[in-house]
């Protein structure tokens, strides 16, 4: 123990001595190197002499660095250039760290570390197709390097690397890609290496790849390598290079995904993909692009025993915005059979078509014939298999199972639709063995229709050589609505196109449905002309057929004869509906045979129903009309039939009779026969039916006439019209005999109705629905005539009116026994229908409107003599002259019969009226010569009045509530009453006016006169009230008297609150006939007053109110009998003489008395006025008051006058002229006493009693006030 202690002791001690030595080694290693490396920086350019030799090519260093890491050096190269010009490829920098220890292993210099950073590369593709890096020079003559001396160079480096540069791709006349920030890192550890890369896309995107892998570089053929690719989501169309994609054009490639893959023994062992593609867009040549979305994908690629296999799992995409997708598709190599098999669990028919149409190298012809078949549906289990080598039709065989497999027509290759069954062929023909629901055929080169089918089962075949396409189904049994059909076809499509093609087709039907026969007619075919085709597909409707067949053979040329090809159609019906022309009445419950040859149609109908008629011994035949010629369909046969049903044909059928007959009804039993050649084109059908009536009902629409217990015997020709040689019946409840004359020409038919009868006045009015009351009563005879010819049809009435008396003011009223010839015509066809009216010699009316709008017609009444026209205007117009209209006249009749609607004025037809009036009475008013003018102005009429008496216009409002204005330029009053004539012994002239009939009136008169006696503008408003109406904003000259204020008119009364006023009062009573009495500057009268009666009835004899009169510096000219003193007194006031010489001068040389001012308030009841103050006139000479009673009924006065003179020196002279000496003496004894302490004025009072116009003055008493 002692001795294993001290060997531990003492190798312990040496290891560490050693270790100890060691570390004094390397501390010294490390400082020498420290100190020595750095001092490489002074041989760059002997290392750029020694790179430039290595490398062949021109070297720039530069800067040379030395550094020291850990126990290795480290040389810096900086801003190296590899070659010359301005392609050189530059490096930033370039680091070498030398492997120490594997370079004294080895005896030769191994590197640790070569690493490039900052490398800009731009390698170029020449014309040629030869890459080459952008700087380096190019050695033409140097052979390819060799991989063996290749890898073996890379063993000399334990790790490689280029960081942070950059590669540029210029692929020949492509755009560059960039690869940026791309980082390559390459260990190698004898044997094995490893590649690790990444980089930048130029759209930012980023791209990895790894590569590990076991080489010998003697045996580097049987190098292994597993790769794993992860390929960003990002745009490749942009960068792959176009030779790579020849003819195809990748519009967007928007995928991504990733790759793995195992290469051994020279093969690729193994590769999974997994790919998804978010948009893929591409085309070949110039087709239009197919767009694939949100692809995916698995593939699966390995090497078997027998070659390679390929499995695409999972596939699916998005096409046209429908998902197809979770295919299996598996293709395996066969080597020793020389065979490539593919095989498919499921896939979509639609999606691969127009892959392949978009997509596949196809020529011009495939790919139109592929866009027509357009095929759709799903192929499942299929199996496909190609022997390249293989020079045969059995070069590509397939088999597959389908399901719902639809494809439209090419050419004589027929349609199908969903077609499930299986199929096998290869390229010189094949088979398809059907089993299908709702299956479908269409031989759309003589079928406009596919034939569907609720089951099919069948075989179909086809065959391909070098002389025709041949497609053959030897047996096809299919089950329809139409019942049950067996059938087969052989279509031969030759390749020479001078040769004919050929079709055999049998169709058999039993217990079928005659209704579909239709579809099994093949109308593209030349064998059948176009009218032919079209009266076939009308005339069978239904049916039950019991046996039937068609059968075509021969051509199928559209230019080939008629010789070529044969066609035949056989059915027998029971319970048939055939409809014989298309507008015509379809027959029912038909039995007999229909026959479809080579020479035309033939149809014997034993019985049938038409409508409710019954058809018997009836025939339908078309024969052949051959090239260029229309088919004819002949039909005729007996009827039994009904009006009704008569009514119904003439006004259904095509033959032109249909707006003749339109509303036409009637009832009652008919024999008759039909006879009818119907064109099936272009052509007039020729109809001719004839019945017989004893005891019908006949209504016609147009105009609405009912003729009943109708009886005769008639016929109807399209060539000629409607004709019946006698015809009775009764007509609005009496009897009417008559005839039908047939007047048209061929395609023009025409008929004449002509008949004789009378009719009440009431019947008439219901027949022609007027609900108003008329001014008429009795009966009328009449002659009618109906003209039935298109739009040329019109009925006539012509009758005397003898026996018809109208209650109508004159001329227009008549007695029973007067005679006076009447007629009215109207149109019955045509968009407008014409009116005319000829009432004797008194009236004409022309009106024309479209059926049922009479709102829109447009017309003429013309009154007197005079025809009326029509005019080019909407609405009715009135025009001519009357030699009298008595208003109050027609208002009773209006009251009497009935004034209408009031608010028909609104949409009423009147547009104008334009009349002449010799004498006009009403209104209490007789006006000769007047002219009135009314038409419509917006929203309103307007009637222009003109005359001797008025003139001017009156605007009425349509609104209920609407202010009529009145604009007159003139109006003549009648002349006021002679002076004589008291006012209150005239009658009232308004005495038939209701006030509350007034409306709502604006008046405005440029000049009113009285008689031919202008009294100047008058202008007021009217406003109806509660009772009667009343007057607004009164404007009235008067000769000079303004009249304002306002006023009313209600029941029995009228009332007025206002103010008459002007200038010179004598110019006013001049004015009106009245002596100039007063003078003024200015005077008026406030009025608040009423009275019995209307407003043309004032008097001051019943005026009730108040008056308050108000005079302004003028003079009372005229005074009689002691009045004269005052003027003296005035005279002899010399106080006054200086300004009654300035103002009123005229005063001392005239009679009269100067005032100041009036003023006064009286109070009237019933025309007696009573001072309620007093009446004052203020002077320069003299003072007045007038206190008391005026009765205007009796044309009487009773008041005290006061009159008031100043005194003065002359006072004594006064007296003595006055006649009273003793009064002018006191006056003076006053004067003289009291001086100025005495009042200047002395007052006299007088009694004025009498008669308004002359009452008598007398002196009462002196110095006091009225009692």
């Amino acid at each position: 123990m002692s001795r294993l202690a001290a060997f531990l002791v003492t190798l312990s001690r040496q290891l560490f001595w050693i270790a100890a030595f060691g570390l004094i080694l390397a501390a010294l290693y490390v400082s020498l190197g420290r100190q020595l490396v750095p001092l490489v920086a002074e041989y760059r350019d002997e290392v750029q002499e020694k790179a430039q030799a290595a490398l062949n090519m021109p070297v720039t260093l530069g800067r040379l660095e030395g550094r020291w890491e850990g126990f290795a050096p480290k040389l810096l190269a900086h801003d190296v250039l590899l070659g010359e010009g301005d392609g050189a490829m530059r490096l930033d920098r370039v680091a070498i760290v030398p492997d120490l220890a594997a370079s004294l292993w080895a005896r030769a210099l191994r590197l640790g570390t070569l690493e490039f950073s900052g490398v800009h590369l731009s390698v170029a593709e020449d014309a040629e197709g030869k890459w080459r890096v952008e700087g380096l020079p190019e050695r033409s003559e140097q052979p390819p390097p060799d991989p063996q001396k290749l890898i073996e160079a890379l063993q000399q480096v334990r790790r490689l690397a280029v960081l942070d540069s950059q590669i540029t791709l210029e692929p020949f006349g492509e755009s560059p890609l960039t690869l940026s920030y791309t980082d390559l890192g390459l260990r190698v550890d004898g044997e094995r290496l490893r590649l690790d890369a990444r980089s930048v896309l130029p759209d930012g995107q980023p791209l990895a790849m790894r590569v590990q892998g076991r080489v010998q570089a003697q045996r580097w053929q049987q190098a292994e390598a597993q790769l794993y690719l992860s390929l960003p989501q990002s745009d490749w169309a942009a960068w792959l290079p176009r030779r790579l994609t020849a003819d195809w054009n990748l519009h967007s490639v928007q995928a991504g995904g990733e790759l793995w893959a195992h290469w051994s023994k020279q093969q690729l062992e193994r590769a999974v993909l997994r790919l998804n593609a978010a948009q893929l867009n591409a085309s070949f040549a110039d087709r239009a692009p197919v767009q694939l979305e949100d692809l995916a994908v698995e593939a699966y690629v390995d090497h078997a025993e027998k070659g390679y296999r390929l499995l695409l799992d999972r596939l699916a995409f998005d096409l046209q915005g429908e998902r197809w997708g979770d295919a299996r598709i598996l293709l395996q190599q066969n080597q020793g059979e020389q065979r490539w098999r593919l095989q498919a669990d499921r896939l979509g028919v639609a999606p691969i078509a127009m892959l392949v149409g978009g997509l596949a190298p196809l020529p011009p012809a495939a790919t139109e014939t592929l866009s027509t078949l357009q095929p759709s549906g799903t192929v499942r289990n299929l199996r496909l298999d190609y022997h390249p080598d293989t020079d045969s039709p059995q070069r590509l065989r397939f088999a597959a199972n389908l399901d719902r497999i639809n494809f439209s027509a090419q050419n004589w290759i027929p349609a199908v639709g969903n077609a499930s069954g299986s199929i096998q062929g290869d390229l010189a023909g094949g088979e398809l063995r059907l089993d299908s629901d709702d299956f479908s055929l269409h031989l759309a080169s003589l079928y406009p229709e596919p034939w569907h089918y609720r089951h099919g089962a069948g075989r179909l075949t086809w065959t391909l050589d070098d002389r025709a396409f041949t497609l053959a189904a030897p047996y096809l049994r299919v089950d329809g609505e139409e019942g049950k059909i067996a059938g087969d076809f052989l279509i031969r499509l030759m390749r020479d196109p001078e040769a004919e093609d050929y079709m055999d087709l049998r169709v058999g039907l039993s217990d079928g449905d005659a209704g579909y026969t239709e579809k099994y007619l093949p109308t593209k075919s030349p064998a059948l002309s176009r009218a032919l085709v079209g009266w076939l597909k009308e005339a069978i409707r239904g049916g039950t057929v019991e046996q039937g067949y068609f059968q075509y053979q021969g051509s199928l040329s559209k230019s080939a004869s008629d010789s070529a090809r044969s066609l035949s159609l056989y059915f027998k019906v029971r319970d048939a509906e055939l409809a014989f022309q298309p507008g015509w009445p379809v027959l029912q419950q038909g039995r007999g045979e229909v026959l479809i040859e080579d020479s035309g149609v033939r149809v014997r109908l034993a019985e049938g129903r038409i409508l409710d008629s019954r058809v018997y011994d009836a025939t339908a035949d078309i024969p052949h009309a051959g090239s260029g010629k229309v088919p004819l369909l002949a039909i005729k046969g007996k009827v039994a039939s009904s009006l009704p049903d008569a009514l119904k044909l003439l006004q259904d059928a095509p033959i032109g009779t249909g707006e003749v007959f339109a509303g036409w009804q009637g009832q009652g039993l008919l024999d008759g026969a039909l006879d009818l050649q119907i064109p099936l084109g272009k052509g007039t059908p020729r109809v001719i039916v004839d019945f017989s009536s004893s005891d019908a009902t006949l209504r016609i629409a147009e105009p609405a006439l009912g003729f009943e217990q109708l009886r005769g015997d008639f016929r109807y020709d399209t060539a000629s019209g409607f004709s019946a040689g006698d015809i009775q019946a009764r007509l609005f409840g009496r009897p009417v005999r008559g005839k039908a004359v047939a007047t048209g020409t061929a395609g023009k038919p025409a008929s004449r109705i002509e008949g004789r009868g009378s009719i009440e006045l009431k019947r008439l009015l219901d027949w022609l629905e007027v609900g108003q009351p008329l001014p008429a009563s009795g009966e009328l005879p009449y002659q009618l005539r109906l003209d039935l010819a298109g739009e040329n049809s019109q009925l006539q009435i012509d009758s005397s009116l003898q026996g018809l008396r109208i209650e109508l003011p004159a001329p227009f009223g008549k007695t029973a026994g007067e005679r006076r010839d009447t007629s009215l015509r109207m149109s019955l066809q045509g968009r407008e229908r014409r009116y005319g009216v000829q009432y004797g010699q008194l009236a004409a009316l022309a009106f024309a409107a479209p059926p049922g709008a009479w709102a829109q017609g447009r017309g003429e009444l013309r009154l007197g003599t005079g025809a009326a026209n029509l005019p080019s205007r909407a609405g009715l117009y009135v025009r001519g002259r009357l030699a009298e209209l008595d208003w109050k006249a027609w208002q009773a009749i209006l009251e009497r019969h009935g004034k209408g609607d009031p608010q028909q004025a609104t949409s009423s037809l009147l547009r104008q009226v334009q009349l002449d009036i010799n004498r006009f009475d009403g209104f209490g008013t007789r006006i000769d010569n007047l002219s009135i003018d009314l038409q419509r102005l917006g929203n309103a009429w307007a009637l222009g009045l003109r005359s001797a008496l008025i003139g001017g216009s009156i605007r009425v409002p349509d609104a209920e509530n609407g202010v009529i204005v009145a604009d007159l330029q003139h109006l003549r009053l009648p002349a006021s009453a002679p002076p004589g004539e008291a006012a209150g012994t005239r009658p009232d002239p308004l005495a038939d006016v209701d006030p509350k009939s007034l409306p709502a009136m604006d008046v405005a008169i440029k000049q009113v006169s009285m008689g031919d006696d202008p009294l100047g503008a008058w202008a007021l408003k009217l406003r109806p009230v509660s009772g009667g109406v009343e007057f607004r904003d009164i404007a009235l000259d008067m000769k000079g008297l303004k009249i304002g204020g306002a006023g009313g008119w209600s029941g029995a009364r009228t009332w007025y609150k206002g103010r008459l006023e002007g200038r010179n009062l004598a110019d006013v009573l001049l004015a009106w006939g009245f002596a100039p009495s007063v003078t003024s500057e200015s005077f008026r009268l406030d009025v608040d007053g009423q009275w019995p009666g209307s407003p043309a009835w004032f008097a001051m004899a019943r005026y009730t109110g108040s008056m308050q009169p108000r005079l302004r510096k003028g003079q009372f000219v005229e005074i009689d009998g002691s009045a004269q003193a005052l003027r003296v007194f005035g005279v002899l006031n010399f106080n006054s003489i200086g300004r009654r010489l300035r103002l009123d001068f005229s005063d001392l040389f005239s009679k009269g008395l100067s005032y100041d001012r009036l003023d006064g308030n009286l109070q009237a009841r019933s025309g007696v006025f009573t001072t309620r103050e007093p009446i004052t006139v203020s002077g320069p000479s003299s003072n007045l008051e007038l206190d008391g009673k005026l009765d205007m009924a009796r044309d009487e006065i009773d008041a005290k006058l006061l009159v008031t003179l100043p005194i003065s020196n002359n006072l004594p002279l006064a007296a003595l002229i006055v006649g009273a000496p003793a009064i002018g003496g006191a006056l003076f004894v006053a004067d003289k006493l009291l001086g100025d302490r005495v009042a200047r004025f002395a007052s006299v009072q007088y009694d004025v009693k009498g008669p308004w116009q002359s009452p008598k003055i007398s002196f009462d008493k002196p110095f006091e006030k009225p009692n």
